[in-house]
């Protein structure tokens, strides 16, 4: 490993110390990069040299200690100054930030290329990374390994922790080692690397909603590395996974498919066996709604979320595979009347549910058939505003004589008054039974 010793020793390089703290010789130099730009750590690795002649520095003593200011809480080893273009000497406001924070600098004489220093750092890191990269290898093998096992993602991260000798955690997931909270290291996992209460930390997001943090006590030097050979083959199991519940889910919907088909009198054992397999256990019932909705078994039908649950919300209760045709028959009649449970259904509703759809077709669409799609629209407002003809023509958007005129047509095409109540109750339980 690099340190700041190593760069001030090398003659050739003419490199002097200007600021830092006691513990600035032994500061790792990772990298080194020549840069002039505004916010250039977004440049930058933690623990890298930075370089620059000062263009941007001149003149202004504030710039000078944003830089500084910057770089430290970056986690930037060195900053290198140029001498001999912009500044002669390190600039004072500079320099002054850089000792209140024990924050190295250095000074580079004009003979000296910034291409010298990079040229050094990499040369000098040569055979460093010769090795990082084999044992990298080998975690990584280990680690694609761990796929073969029934929990490949918990299996991942106890191997990880093992061959970094730290605590792994997946946040919201599977930990191996000692670990500090999960909730201190969630508060600062965008900064990537951290120290917090005596815990050096690295943490790498995975995919784009979760994160791996390697924890120990000290500074891990193949952290962040082995964490970033980690993380695809995290998000690799994720997919998986939910491949597998995308799988599961559709096995389930299409169960549950077949048990709303049911006719009466047909084959249950299967079904039955095949739905006790999934959990489910009665007595139940048939859930309808626009929303998603969570239940035992759930499918889409009619542009709706059907679910089988245990609650006390939609169709009848039933106690076994044979009923749930009939508690979603009930469940479709309370979603329509906006009521939340068999329980609470009125007369005509359960007159409605108790009669068998197929029975009363046709007389229902006798009834409705001849009527135009307008007069029919025109009849189902009216009733659902109490028989007020001004409200019912405002939800149309029409003039009241246009609905009068509509809802007379009605009275002719059926030969009988709207007024008369065997006429109301027959066509209030025809538009229900259709709409149902």
């Amino acid at each position: 490993m690099l340190v700041l010793a190593d760069l001030l020793a090398a003659e050739e390089l003419g490199l002097t110390l200007v600021a830092g703290g006691a513990d600035a010789l032994a500061r790792e130099v990772a990298g080194a990069h020549s840069i002039d730009v505004e916010l250039p750590t977004r440049f930058l690795e933690r623990r890298w040299l930075m370089l620059t002649a000062g263009m941007r520095l001149r003149g202004s003593a504030a710039a000078q200690r944003a830089l500084i200011a910057e770089l430290d809480e970056a986690g930037i080893s060195a900053l290198g100054i140029g001498l001999g273009l912009v500044f002669q000497r390190p600039p004072r406001a500079l320099v002054e930030e850089a000792r209140a924070r024990s924050f190295p600098v250095l000074a580079v004489p004009l003979e000296t290329a910034f291409r010298d220093i990079t040229g050094f750092v990499a040369r000098s890191s040569l055979s460093g990374d010769l090795h990082r990269y084999q044992r990298l290898t080998a975690i990584q093998r280990h680690l694609v390994d761990a796929l073969r096992e029934p929990d490949p993602r918990t299996a991942m991260v106890q191997r990880l922790a093992r061959m970094l000798d730290a605590g792994v955690l997946v946040l919201d997931g599977p930990s191996a080692g000692a670990v500090p909270d999960a909730e201190a290291i969630r508060r600062r996992v965008a900064e990537r690397e951290f120290e917090d209460a005596g815990w050096h930390v690295v943490t790498v997001p995975i995919a784009e909603a979760g994160w791996l943090a390697v924890t120990a006590r000290r500074r891990v030097p193949l952290a962040r590395a082995a964490a970033q050979a980690a993380v695809p083959l995290l998000a690799a199991t994720e997919r998986l996974a939910e491949l597998a519940r995308d799988q599961e889910r559709a096995v389930r919907a299409a169960l549950l498919d077949e048990l709303l088909e049911l006719t009466p009198g047909g084959e249950t054992r299967g079904l039955a066996s095949r739905a006790a397999s999934f959990g489910v256990t009665f007595p139940a019932r048939v859930v309808v709604s626009d929303a998603p909705i969570p239940g035992l078994l759930v499918t889409r039908r009619r542009d709706r979320w059907v679910a089988l649950t245990h609650g006390e919300l939609g169709g009848r209760p039933v106690h076994d595979v044979a009923g749930v045709p009939r508690s979603y028959r009930d469940a479709v009649l309370a979603h329509e009347r906006g009521l939340a449970s068999f329980e609470a259904f009125d007369l005509p509703a359960l007159l409605l549910a108790e009669v068998d759809p197929e029975l009363v077709r046709p007389r229902v669409d006798a009834l409705l058939d001849p009527l135009p799609e307008a007069v029919l629209t025109a009849l189902v407002e009216y009733f659902a505003r109490d028989q007020d003809v001004n409200a019912a023509a405002a939800a149309l958007h029409v003039h009241p004589n246009t609905l009068r005129y509509r809802l007379g047509r009605v009275e002719a095409l059926l030969g009988r008054s709207l007024k008369a109540p065997a006429t109301i109750a027959e066509l209030t339980l025809a538009l229900s039974t259709r709409a149902a």
